[in-house]
């Protein structure tokens, strides 16, 4: 179990500007997941890049997983090992899998058990399936943590009312206009959380909804789902002016708002108020914007303070939360060691089955005048006294690797002449990916891998 390992940054450990630096825009995560798989010696690997956290899991057999990808995020991002490290923090084997439960279920995040984030969560193990960067074992994790998230959500109240970043979003800016009817709301950027916020603006009364995005036909779309207006991206400055409220979220490295162009916008509005809000990581907006008179500018860190409220509101869910996330890990452990005597077993019994057969072919070949009906009965009874002579060999085989006592099941396989577990999870090294949607309401059990038919439920 001790190969599960994650190592990351999130919001309560680390500020805005070390976030920033770390995270990673979409097409630049299949690089870096080969060069931790490369770096860390292991064949699987998830990142998780959002706003509030950067996460690597890995499943690897190499001791030193925390140095190895802390200097593979580290060199990918041009920071020194040295500076990321004192932000970080790392987990192993049960550890890093209740770590996993946690964020998916959103009891890690800003904003205690926002569903926002297990969109994110399986958008990044989606993406690193898509480079073949998983195989068995994240693979059973991810469904893992798919399915504890859907109890969590569904059978306490930890998601209930409106809990989500873009919820707190639209509570701060409320608190700057109290009657938003005749106030006009510009989206630069067509990400999941600013539409979001978006939504919410058109909940709470927003006049008008401007779209400005460097893909002009994404603005259009997402225009129409606000019956707002769509505008070219180089024509940014111009409707600048015109927004009361500025929400920004794009993948963009660079700023692409500075403080000059927000000079020249207040003083075309005539000095009114303006509310800003910086989604993106990095910041799409300049620091020294939020000087400006009249300029409210806040970023994702700076809702900290509405999130106490909601914590206090729901903290009485958190015994029976915590309760489901150990006890999905319980199974899932449980199950994946069990998942280690899957190639012993098949092995044994492929085996077996081999020997069957060719003792029924030689019996055949001594009585070829044997009716068709007393073969049936040779073969039936050979399969069922093979399968009882197996049974407690395969039942030692599961108590031994649900124990996690890889010796004992080395010490099994020698003395039953067929070829030991290399480590207690010999075939999670072969990437043989699922072809379960990860909506599956398995969870990914991994007990169920590698078994024989007779064997699943």
């Amino acid at each position: 179990m001790q190969r599960f390992v994650v190592l990351g940054i999130n919001h309560k450990y680390a500020p805005l500007e070390v976030r920033e630096r770390l995270a990673y825009a979409d097409r630049r995560i299949p690089g870096a997941l080969k060069s931790i798989r490369e770096r860390a010696g292991c064949d699987e690997a998830v990142l998780l890049s959002t706003c509030n956290r950067v996460e690597a899991y890995a499943f690897t057999n190499d001791s030193d997983a925390r140095a190895r990808i802390l200097q593979a995020l580290a060199g990918d991002q041009s920071l020194k090992p040295e500076y990321l490290e004192q932000y970080c923090y790392f987990h192993r084997g049960r550890d890093a899998v209740e770590h996993l439960l946690r964020v998916a279920g959103g009891l890690d995040s800003l904003v205690l058990g926002e569903t926002q984030v297990l969109n994110q969560v399986k958008k990044a193990y989606l993406l690193a399936q898509s480079e073949n960067s998983t195989g068995k074992a994240l693979n059973a994790l991810f469904h893992r943590a798919f399915q504890s998230a859907k109890r969590l959500h569904t059978e306490t109240g930890i998601s209930e009312g409106q809990l989500s970043t873009s919820s707190i979003a639209v509570r701060f800016i409320k608190r700057v206009f109290e009657d938003l009817a005749d106030k006009t709301a510009l989206l630069i950027g067509v990400g999941e959380v600013g539409e979001l916020t978006l939504t919410h603006l058109r909940e709470a009364g927003i006049g008008r909804v401007i779209v400005v995005s460097r893909n002009h036909e994404r603005a259009r779309e997402a225009a129409a789902r606000f019956n707002g207006d769509a505008v070219p991206f180089d024509l940014l400055q111009d409707y600048l002016a015109l927004a009361h409220v500025v929400i920004t979220q794009t993948s963009s490295d660079q700023r692409i708002l500075e403080r000059r162009q927000f000079q020249k916008s207040q003083k075309k509005r005539g000095y009114g108020s303006v509310f800003v809000l910086d989604l993106a990581v990095p910041r799409d907006v300049a620091e020294d914007v939020g000087e400006l008179d009249g300029v409210f500018l806040y970023n994702v860190d700076d809702l900290e303070h509405v999130v106490a409220e909601h914590a206090m509101e729901r903290s009485r869910e958190l015994d029976q939360c915590k309760a489901i996330i150990t006890e999905e890990s319980e199974r899932f452990l449980k199950g994946f060691q069990s998942y280690a005597a899957g190639p012993l077993i098949t092995e044994l019994r492929a085996r077996a089955e081999q020997i069957k057969q060719e003792e029924i072919a030689r019996l055949m070949a001594r009585f070829p005048e044997l009716p068709e009906s007393a073969r049936e009965e040779i073969a039936g009874f050979s399969s069922r006294l093979m399968n009882k002579l197996l049974h407690p060999q395969i039942q030692g085989i599961k108590e031994q690797a649900a124990s996690g006592n890889t010796d004992s099941l080395r010490m099994i396989a020698e003395a039953l002449g067929v070829n030991a577990p290399a480590d207690g999870t010999q075939a999670d090294v072969r990437r043989e990916h699922s072809s379960a949607h990860v909506s599956g309401d398995d969870g990914g059990d991994p007990s169920r891998l590698g078994q024989s038919p007779e064997e699943q439920p």
